[in-house]
């Protein structure tokens, strides 16, 4: 699916609701139809929209009377009911209000570091719904946007704005909720992105909300090279706070990490694999490694838990109602003030099925060859030819003054040089040699015997030495000098497969 994208040209709320329902009637319509059903198949019987509507397009207007003016527009501009566009603001209310059980949603994760925080989210929602999204840009009449990935009719959900503050959304669920219709959570993320001008002002509008379904919204701000990032765990009994650890990484899933909301958290018992997302991601990204968009996406890509896994597509064994999936994966920019929103869960995500710089390996085989500048070629020809009795790997011609000897596993180029003089002798004393290549090492089968075929041949540099690690491995050795003074050795190894 291609993401389709919105961008209003009216600032008035009223309007800009109008121009966004005229341009969007028929998909709001089916968004209306499609939790008209969700709703009916979760409570086991008829829902009354227009009684829930009411009641939402009441608390709406209490979060903010600027958005109740535009689901008033969007009505008009679809010609459908204010209650009903009030009604699916409200879906996550409505749900936990008619005992919905099963709806899960969203992985999130934030770091914070050097530069632009990354903050990546994989939307998890009814299946059903996963031609019903678009991302909707909001220019305001005093010239910030706000840019949301959100459901048609819906005023927002996942967005940044660009005053340096982003959200990202996770369903929770609290013992409590169900007990009428609280603050919408969706109409609360969408107010804070468009009315609060930094951190402290969003920290205080979703405190002080009243709400009836509980939600995580992660925040994130970026302004002027500092960052901060904390998830707001709303809940009918109050608030909580959960940050980033030492390392600057923020993760959630669907369930409470702050107490005392973790004490009645019902999701551990009707979705545990928010537990084991949780964990997954928490292995995947701690560590020295800086979590960079690929990475996150990449620890993301988990298919493990099936129909709720990480990267979650809809198990079609399940009724319609009963199918979640991965309808969106979604990366903000938040110092940037953008949004990018893929079609679809993070195992296909271009920057997972694509090479990326970050992650591409570089797929080094063997060693080919290594050279040597020499002042005399012919002299290392004759020890490394004659008496080493080593092959040449391609035909030798001294007038050419070059020579390819061939080493087994490796070609050594002999080459002419005449500049400068050799680097100092190196010793069989590590801690006694200047950095730089230092060595290269024959392997033989008996060190007795090549001693004894090399004494009088070779200039040795020290007696022969053993060296052995904790593992049992162990190694038998001498090094000696070519006629330019570089150290080779004749090594004979005894791994402990052997």
């Amino acid at each position: 699916m291609t993401v389709r994208t919105f961008r209003s040209t009216a600032t008035t709320p009223l309007d800009r609701g109008r121009e966004f329902g005229i341009a969007h009637a028929s998909q709001i319509a089916a968004t209306v139809d499609a939790y008209r059903r969700i709703f009916e198949t979760q409570a086991g019987g008829a829902v009354d929209l227009a009684h829930w509507g009411g009641l939402a397009l009441d608390r709406i207007a209490v979060v903010s009377a600027a958005l109740a003016e535009e689901v008033q527009g969007i009505a008009e501009g679809a010609d459908l009911p204010v209650t009903s566009i009030a009604a699916i603001n409200a879906r996550t209310e409505i749900l936990a209000a008619v005992g919905a059980s099963g709806a899960h949603e969203c992985s999130t994760v934030v770091h914070l570091g050097e530069g632009s925080p990354v903050a990546v989210q994989a939307w998890d929602w009814y299946g059903a719904l996963a031609d019903s999204w678009l991302v909707w840009e909001i220019p305001h009449a005093d010239g910030h946007v706000t840019t949301t990935l959100t459901e048609y009719g819906i005023v927002g959900k996942i967005g940044v704005s660009t005053r340096g503050l982003g959200l990202l959304f996770n369903i929770l669920h609290h013992d409590q909720d169900g007990t009428g219709i609280g603050a919408p959570v969706h109409v609360l993320a969408r107010a804070v992105l468009d009315e609060a001008a930094d951190l402290n002002q969003a920290l205080l509008r979703l405190s002080t909300a009243a709400v009836s379904a509980s939600s995580s919204l992660t925040l994130i701000a970026a302004v002027g090279g500092e960052s901060a990032a904390v998830s707001v765990e709303c809940n009918p009994g109050g608030v909580g706070y959960v940050l980033p650890d030492d390392s600057g990484l923020l993760l959630h899933t669907n369930h409470f990490l702050s107490t005392p909301a973790a004490l009645h958290d019902v999701e551990l018992r009707t979705g545990p694999d928010t537990v084991m997302r949780y964990d997954t991601l928490r292995r995947r990204l701690t560590g020295p490694t800086i979590p960079s968009i690929t990475r996150v996406l990449t620890a993301m890509n988990s298919h493990l838990l099936g129909g709720g896994a990480l990267c979650c597509h809809a198990d079609p064994t399940l009724p319609a109602t009963g199918q979640f999936e991965t309808l969106a994966t979604v990366v903000l920019d938040v110092a940037g003030g953008t949004l990018s929103a893929h079609a679809g869960g993070p195992c296909t995500h271009p920057l997972t099925t694509t090479p990326h710089e970050e992650t591409r390996m570089l797929k080094l085989k063997r060693i080919d060859n290594m050279d040597i500048l020499t002042k005399d070629v012919q002299t290392l020809v004759d020890f490394y030819h004659g008496t080493l009795g080593l092959p040449f790997h391609l035909p030798y011609e001294p007038d050419e003054e070059w020579a390819a000897i061939d080493f087994g596993n490796l070609t050594l180029y002999v080459f002419k040089s005449e500049v400068g003089e050799h680097a100092p002798r190196r010793t069989a004393v590590n801690p006694d040699n200047a950095p730089g290549l230092d060595s290269f090492a024959f392997e033989v089968d008996d060190l007795d015997e090549a001693e004894a075929y090399l004494d009088g041949k070779v200039e040795w540099v020290d007696q022969r030495i053993e060296w052995k690690h904790p593992s049992g491995t162990w190694y038998r050795y001498r090094p000696f000098f070519d006629p330019d003074g570089n150290m080779l050795y004749i090594t004979e190894p005894h791994p402990t497969d052997a």
